[in-house]
Formats: C-alpha cells, sequence, structure tokens
C-alpha cells in the first residue's frame, strides 16, 4: 500500500509536465489540470496549472474547491447511456436488454438499413454496429436534430456484420441515448415524440440522483457559477495561443445528448468510480456490473459496455471544445482515477487529450504497480463514413 504522500508524488511525477505556460503555449499541454484519485476507499484532490471559472464574482471563484469544480466529461457520457441499457431490462415501462433490436425502438416513420444483419442495442454500445464516428449532417450531438437522426439511418448503409469490427461512433451512442429514453418512457410511437427526447431527466433519475451525484446533469443552469473555464490551443498568424471558450450550450432536446453531454465534478465522478469499483447491491449495481463485462458475442472489441477493456483495468476517455477528461479504475486493486484538463486543440499528433488519456495510464500503473495497456481494438478494411 501507498502512503498519501507516495501517491501525491506520483500525481505529480505524471501530471506536472502537461502543464503549459499561458506565456509560451504548447499543442500536447494544458492550461490547468484537476485530478482526483480513489485508493483504497479514501479520495484525494490534486491542482496543476491554473483553472479558473467561467462566470460568476471573485468570492464565488475563491469560495469554490476543486472538488466541485463543474467541468464537461464529453464521452465519459457513454459509460452512464451504456449503464441506462444494461438498467432498462428492470424498467417497468419497456423492459428491453443489450439483444434488443434497434429496429423494435424506432418511431414506425423511420426506417433502418441492415443488409449484413440484425443491428442491437449492445453494437452501438460497442461501437460495433459499423457506423461512423460523427453525428452526421456536420452538427455538434449538443444541436443534432431528430430529422437528421431519421435522414442517416434511412441512407446509411453498412459495410460489413455488426459486432465484428471496432469504430468509436458518436452517431451510435446517440442513437442508443435517443432508444434508450424511449424505452424508459415507454409506448409505440410513429414519429420521433417527446419520449425520445428524455435523456437528461433519464440519466439523472436512474444513475446520478440514485448515486448521490447532485452536480452530474445536462442542464447545468444550476450550478453554472462553479463552470471551469475552457481553453483552446491555436497556432495561427499571430503565434501559439491559449484561447478562452465559452462553455457548451446544449439543445436540451438534441437527439445527441447521449454521445457526451454531461456535465460533473471530481467529487461526482470518484463517487461514480467507486461505486464502479464496489457496486451497491441493487439493480443500479448489478447494471454497472454488466458493464464492465465483454457482452457475450463481442468476443475480441475489447469493450463492455461503454467500457474499453485492457490489462485488469478499465477506463474511457471524453473531449469537447475546451475539456478533455480522463477516467480508469482497477476494481482488484480498488484503485480509480480522474483528470480533467481544461484545453482542447492542437492536431493528432500533439494533442491535450491525448497527452492527458496517456498520463492517466501511467497514473494508474503507477498506482497499481502495473503497466496499464492501452486497448487495442479490431478494425474493418475501410472506415464508416456518413452519407
Amino acid at each position: 500500500m501507498l502512503n498519501p504522500n507516495q501517491i501525491g508524488e506520483l500525481v505529480k511525477n505524471n501530471i506536472s509536465p502537461l502543464i503549459g505556460s499561458l506565456k509560451d503555449p504548447e499543442p500536447n499541454k494544458s492550461v490547468g489540470i484537476l485530478v482526483g484519485v480513489t485508493y483504497g476507499g479514501v479520495r484525494y484532490y490534486y491542482h496543476y496549472g491554473q483553472v479558473d471559472l467561467a462566470s460568476g464574482s471573485a468570492q464565488i471563484r475563491e469560495s469554490v474547491h476543486i472538488k466541485d469544480i463543474v467541468f464537461f466529461i464529453g464521452s465519459n457520457s457513454k459509460v452512464f447511456t451504456a449503464t441506462l441499457l444494461a438498467l432498462a431490462a428492470s424498467s417497468a415501462n419497456n423492459p428491453v436488454t443489450p439483444s434488443t433490436s434497434v429496429a423494435s425502438l424506432l418511431p414506425s416513420n423511420v426506417s433502418i438499413n441492415q443488409p449484413y444483419g440484425e443491428i442491437l442495442l449492445w453494437h452501438l454500445a460497442t461501437h460495433s454496429a459499423g457506423y461512423p464516428d460523427g453525428t452526421c449532417g456536420a452538427h455538434p450531438f449538443g444541436d443534432y436534430s431528430f430529422t437528421l437522426m431519421g435522414r442517416f439511418l434511412s441512407n446509411f448503409e453498412p459495410s460489413y456484420t455488426p459486432g465484428k469490427y471496432w469504430v468509436y461512433s458518436n452517431q451510435g451512442f446517440a442513437l442508443l441515448g435517443v432508444l434508450l429514453s424511449h424505452a424508459y418512457g415507454g409506448g409505440a410511437s410513429s414519429d420521433w415524440d417527446a419520449t425520445y427526447q428524455n435523456w437528461p431527466a433519464v440519466v439523472v433519475d436512474n444513475i446520478s440522483a440514485p448515486l448521490g451525484m447532485a452536480s452530474t446533469q445536462v442542464d447545468y443552469s444550476n450550478v453554472s457559477g462553479r463552470v471551469a473555464q475552457g481553453h483552446i490551443y491555436t497556432d495561427a498568424a499571430g503565434g501559439p495561443a491559449y484561447n478562452r471558450v465559452d462553455p457548451p450550450n446544449w439543445a436540451l432536446t438534441s437527439a445527441g445528448l447521449g454521445a457526451g453531454a454531461l456535465s460533473s465534478t471530481l467529487e461526482d465522478m470518484l463517487t461514480f468510480l467507486e461505486a464502479s469499483i464496489s457496486p451497491p447491491p441493487n439493480p443500479l449495481g448489478a447494471a454497472m456490473t454488466e458493464t464492465q463485462q465483454a457482452y457475450a458475442g463481442s468476443e475480441g472489441l475489447s469493450m463492455g459496455l461503454g467500457w474499453q477493456l485492457s490489462n485488469d483495468y478499465l477506463d474511457k476517455n471524453g473531449g469537447l471544445s475546451g475539456y478533455e477528461t480522463y477516467m480508469a479504475f482497477d476494481q482488484g486493486a480498488k484503485i480509480g482515477v480522474f483528470l480533467f484538463g481544461n484545453t482542447s486543440g492542437g492536431n493528432k499528433a500533439a494533442h491535450p487529450g491525448t497527452a492527458l488519456d496517456q498520463a492517466g495510464r501511467r497514473l494508474l500503473g503507477a498506482l497499481r504497480e502495473s503497466v496499464a495497456n492501452p486497448s487495442r481494438f479490431p478494425r474493418p478494411p475501410t472506415t464508416p463514413q456518413c452519407p
């Protein structure tokens, strides 16, 4: 067992090199980073660089503890959507399972192409449905219309059997979110009615609130005074710079929210990781356990439901304009880490989010004294593209 000083030293060694200077910006570094660690049931919080709030008075900024600063977890939201899938079998309104077909939950006026076999919900939750990455139609998932989603389903044809290959897909998780919203709402629909538009409330009612995650939601208006300021690294004619960016402005009826629209805090995300390490003895805990297993039929995908699987640990990352996050846990060692960086941008070779992911894996490996290897996924011969 490591003592608190040793834990702090490991965090410092892995995170402090990622902090960039406002006077001399670098593409793979962040203006500031927050770190939460749960180690044997004890929580630790760390702060590196400059993490300011996007609004609020100076007095409010000074009074907010780092564990309560609100940030946007991006695609870490997908684990919550996948947990809703595992939990939906116990829903009283319209119980579904990972093996439920996508077509059975669509409105009657929406068609879907399935030339190589029926697409099931677990295909969406493991990025193996054969769908492209982005929400198609050049719209971010926070402002993605149901009309565009329906058009995508009608026009796109997968090019291989679902469940065979892995292609990261915001499109797939956007669809999973709205289908689960409908499942929890119950009934049959002839169009994209209100039952498909309730993912923000469904995720809070069924996961955030039961776990006591009071600051985790899509509509962050009640905690706007605690929202972290985000930055984007740019290298334009004036030279490298970290430019401030406004927090996202979600359309709460967007069809894409289930792909990455949650905001949270270190406190809440450590609560989530601790519940993942020791799931509560109830249907939610059973669902969290289910997300951590490779789903039957998904052999070789290196995926649970939403979670990425590797050598005795699970992880997930997320990124939005101005915000990058990474979380991982080793259930056997009872260790979890959550990292938030307030800077995005750069390029594929030098990106703050990539650096954060790599540092998070190194940190988990150092804490558990066993290297945390990145997951490896089976890729298709050609990458799916939006129609």
